[in-house]
């Protein structure tokens, strides 16, 4: 499927091969599939698009500014090639290949039911809508077809004729058959040769309304005084079973329980208080647990229990439930032999699988070591229902744990890479691809050497602040301008790029970083010398060499890192640089000699010696970096 949307004229396109869409803002507790980061009128979950055996939904996740389709505002639709999409102020179209639509069988059109023989006193009104006299009423004579209804407002002092209610003769009627479309309803009744009885006559009806847009069923005539005979008794509505009732009040009852969950409560707690609740509402049983599934150790231990420590149920049923996907009724006749030595006294249980998506999350198990009597196949349904409710609470919990720690882990390592990884990282963090792993390479690394940082301890601490800010923010806009990912910053800054994605123009793009940052750092300080304030000087030094990079540490606890000699040599090039000199080895050289000007140049460090280098002036044609 093809997404195109729009947004204050900058229209992007996106494809998706998935059957299931999430549109809203990127944000640290939500990582939609489809952003609109740009347009602050969407919400962050806003809306979901799902498509199914070809056709293609849209449903509103409770949005603040709602989701319009062709200009009516929906909750769930249906949605079509021609439709037009608009969450907030973008607009969205979609291009995916539609369901072949099934071939409609001819409607066949169903005669009217014969009206019943009316009784001696019954007063059948003839309806004359065609503006003649109702002298001699046509039984057979087939009804003009009807004229299409018009869009359009009756014309100035038309008015419609009124309905005027004629003497009707009371007479056996035939069966009437329906009249095809004919412009207004008519009432025709065969008449015999009995004297007629007088009907009331009708007051003229209000002017009729013009017609809606939209067709409508066509009306049935108004009967006025009409005394007919009973009609048949409708089909009496359903009524609940009283067990059916006594299901209901009890899972009534089991939702309540998360209404007094407060918002630090612990999911054993939260577990504890259900089940609780649930022994309360099973006829018989009087003890119970909760069995959940690790998936990382594939063990299976006591989420819950009561009565509390005491191990009441069998780790080899809690499995085979959950592999074989239903409950059953456990007897001592029928399962002894499964039973542990600790489960010999109880005479009949049930267990039922806590399922979501079909992903096996743990087991319920109940009993009553007193009661003989096996449960009944209301109370096993009653569990199923409690089993998928625990369920769904403890995935929120899972969910809920997850994002947090999602969120702690974006702030941590996503302020160190360019809005580009970011969007990949976040993707691989959805999917769970986000693992600890490093690889050693050669890469380009940038070291910049910010002189007279430690000066800013004697300056008090808002101006401080204030000159680190402008400093650092000119720097790390050079790092990420050009898809570099911040390693180290303070003092010294370290940047590399190529990682932890590879990109063809690395070199190029660490050499501009260099001269951009250095060309800012000149500006500012420019500024403060006008203003009289203290300066800081920029060296850089860029070399390309072995680096160790990636990530490290633990899925709770992981950053990124490179270290090497590509590193120091680096930090060796940026030391034994003057004040606003940008210093680069031999090998970067070789690779970016046609995009700049410098000069080769060998430097004396009292520490590191002496060592060659080239001295970057600028990039050809004095074309900014």
């Amino acid at each position: 499927m093809r997404i195109i949307y729009s947004y204050h004229g900058k229209e992007e396109i996106r494809t998706f091969e998935r059957s299931e869409i999430l549109i809203g803002r990127l944000s640290p507790l939500s990582a939609p599939d489809l952003d609109f980061g740009a347009d602050p009128t969407v919400s962050r979950k806003h809306c979901r698009i799902k498509v199914s055996n070809g056709e293609v939904w849209i449903e509103d996740l409770r949005s603040t500014n709602g989701t319009v389709v062709d200009g009516e505002y929906v909750e769930n639709a249906q949605i079509t090639p021609n439709s037009v999409v608009r969450t907030g102020e973008t607009s969205i179209r979609m291009e995916f290949t539609p369901a072949p639509a099934p071939k409609a069988a001819p409607t066949p059109v169903q005669p009217r039911p014969a009206a019943a023989a009316p009784a001696s006193n019954m007063l059948i009104p003839a309806t004359n809508t065609m503006g003649q006299a109702a002298a001699a009423p046509a039984a057979s004579a087939p009804a003009a077809p009807a004229a299409a209804p018009s869009i359009l407002p009756p014309k100035p002092g038309v008015l419609p004729t009124p309905l005027v209610a004629k003497p009707a003769a009371v007479a056996t009627p035939v069966p009437v058959p329906a009249p095809v479309e004919a412009p207004k309803p008519v009432a025709v009744v065969k008449v015999a040769t009995p004297a007629p009885v007088a009907a009331p006559e009708l007051a003229p009806e209000p002017p009729a309304p013009a017609p809606e847009p939209v067709p409508v069923p066509v009306p049935q005539p108004k009967a006025v005084a009409v005394v007919a005979k009973p009609a048949a008794s409708a089909a009496p509505a359903q009524v609940d079973s009283p067990s059916d009732l006594d299901f209901k009040r009890r899972l009534a009852s089991l939702y309540q329980v998360p209404l007094t969950f407060t918002p630090d409560m612990r999911l054993p707690d939260m577990l504890q208080a259900i089940l609780a609740r649930v022994l309360t509402l099973i006829p018989g049983a009087k003890r119970g647990a909760l069995m959940l599934h690790d998936p990382a150790s594939g063990r299976v231990q006591v989420g819950a229990s009561i009565p509390q420590g005491e191990v009441i149920v069998s780790e080899s049923l809690a499995r085979r439930v959950m592999e074989e996907g239903h409950g059953f009724i456990l007897q001592r006749s029928n399962e002894s032999g499964a039973l542990d030595t600790k489960l010999v006294t109880v005479e009949t249980g049930m267990y039922a699988p806590l399922l979501l998506k079909e992903k096996p999350l743990g087991s319920i198990y109940l009993d009553d070591p007193a009661h003989n009597e096996p449960f009944s196949e209301e109370d096993m349904q009653f569990l199923l229902a409690v089993a998928h409710y625990i369920a769904v609470i403890i995935f929120n919990q899972d969910l809920q744990t997850k994002l947090a720690h999602n969120a702690s882990l974006l702030d941590r390592i996503t302020a160190k890479f360019p809005p580009r990884v970011q969007e990949r990282l976040l993707e691989n963090l959805r999917l769970e691809r986000l693992a600890p792993v490093v690889e050693k390479s050669d890469l380009p690394v940038l070291v910049a050497d910010l002189r007279g940082f430690s000066a800013l301890a004697g300056l008090p601490a808002a101006e401080a602040g204030a000159v680190m800010r402008d400093y650092h923010s000119a720097v790390l806009d050079a790092v990420f301008r050009y898809d570099g990912t911040l390693v180290q910053s303070g003092a010294e800054v370290v940047a590399v790029f190529g990682s932890p994605e590879p990109d063809l123009q690395q070199n190029e793009k660490a050499v501009c970083a260099a001269i951009a940052m250095a060309e800012a750092v000149r500006a500012i300080n420019s500024k403060r010398a006008d203003e009289g304030a203290a300066v800081c000087e920029l060296s850089v030094g860029v070399h390309i060499g072995e680096v160790l990079h990636g990530f490290v540490g633990t899925l709770e606890r992981m950053d990124f890192v490179a270290i090497g000699s590509g590193v120091t040599r680096a930090s060796n090039y940026s030391k034994g640089a003057q004040a606003g000199e940008v210093l680069i080895g031999p090998e970067v050289y070789q690779k970016v000699f046609k995009i700049i000007e410098a000069d080769r140049a060998t430097v004396a460090h009292k520490e590191l010696g002496d060592f060659h280098c080239y001295r970057v002036k600028s990039l050809k044609g004095g074309k900014p970096a």
